[in-house]
């Protein structure tokens, strides 16, 4: 269904529980499953019903017609954060901290909102109002970053479709081995 601005328009000025009331009228089927304090999406539920007669349900895709492989690559926690330490390298060089400087300066985001981004985030606006020198800087990024690893690691072991193997070149074997099925 194409916009309809007129409609819209007259739309636009009501509250979202009088389109709310309208859409119930409509379309009550639609009228349950959306957010009844959503203006927006509650006008273009009106517009749709009034096209249609009624909210065509979304199409689904059955996720059963596929079959999904997932594998883990389990690194030793050494070799993770060897790889962790190497990553950050490359971040640091790459401009991470000049990143947080533009989005303090240029976008006037506070010190409070960047380090609400987590992470690195937290660590790099104190460095940059002189709290931290460079090596505090990156070894608290660095334990940041394998803390969150771990974090993940324990989230996804919970996962028993995962297939974890700690050597890449055997998870592409499987990979290939179950791609033939």
């Amino acid at each position: 269904v194409k916009p309809n601005q007129k409609l819209r328009k007259s739309l636009a000025k009501k509250t979202p529980q009088e389109l709310f009331a309208l859409l119930k009228t409509l379309d009550s089927h639609r009228a349950q499953t959306i957010d009844k304090n959503n203006p927006i999406r509650l006008i273009r539920a009106i517009e749709v019903a009034q096209a249609l007669g009624k909210v065509p349900p979304l199409a689904t895709t059955d996720c059963q017609d596929y079959r999904f492989l997932q594998i883990g690559l389990d690194f030793p926690i050494e070799q993770l954060a060897e790889r962790i330490k190497f990553r950050l390298k490359k971040r640091f060089s790459a401009g991470m901290i000049e990143e947080v400087r533009q989005l303090k300066e240029k976008y006037r985001l506070s010190w409070k909102k960047i380090q609400s981004f987590g992470l690195a985030y937290y660590w790099i606006p104190l460095f940059l109002q002189n709290q931290l020198n460079r090596k505090k800087l990156e070894e608290k990024v660095f334990l940041a970053e394998r803390q969150y690893a771990k974090r993940q690691k324990t989230w996804f072991k919970r996962d028993t479709d995962i297939i974890w193997e700690n050597n890449f070149p055997k998870a592409l074997k499987i990979f290939k081995k179950r791609k033939r099925r």
